[in-house]
């Protein structure tokens, strides 16, 4: 089952805990000036969470290409609440430094995938 399309790459499925996607509620406290403090809602983005124990060269430089340009960019993601593909824009919020796990005739294989993603806009 496919899960998560970056800029067009696929990515495998990943399993035991290794994906999630979840709405997050995008809000600020403000403090009144009577000392009340309230909660400006600005409606909901989604948190995706992908992690992999390794990746071929090819498939990692691509994703790294689009993870550290430090750009928005097109994202189809299968959410918590449904089983199709749903696609919006995203920015990588965090991710870990993959590290050199082996090579296979001379191509190397990278270990400790992980990375965050959050939607560029707000919905409700």
């Amino acid at each position: 089952m496919t899960q998560l399309i970056i800029s067009g790459i696929t990515l495998p499925e990943a399993s035991n805990g290794k994906y999630q996607c979840y709405p997050e509620i995008l809000s600020t406290d403000i403090e009144m000036i009577s000392g009340r403090i309230v909660s400006e809602n600005r409606g909901h983005v989604q948190i995706i969470t992908y992690s992999y124990d390794y990746f071929g060269d090819t498939l990692m430089r691509q994703l790294l290409t689009v993870l550290r340009s430090g750009e928005s960019f097109t994202v189809q993601y299968l959410p918590d609440d449904g089983d199709a593909l749903i696609t919006s824009t995203f920015k990588c919020k965090s991710f870990k430094n993959p590290t050199f796990a082996f090579s296979r005739n001379g191509t190397p294989r990278w270990h400790d995938i992980e990375f965050t993603l959050r939607e560029v806009k707000p919905h409700d």
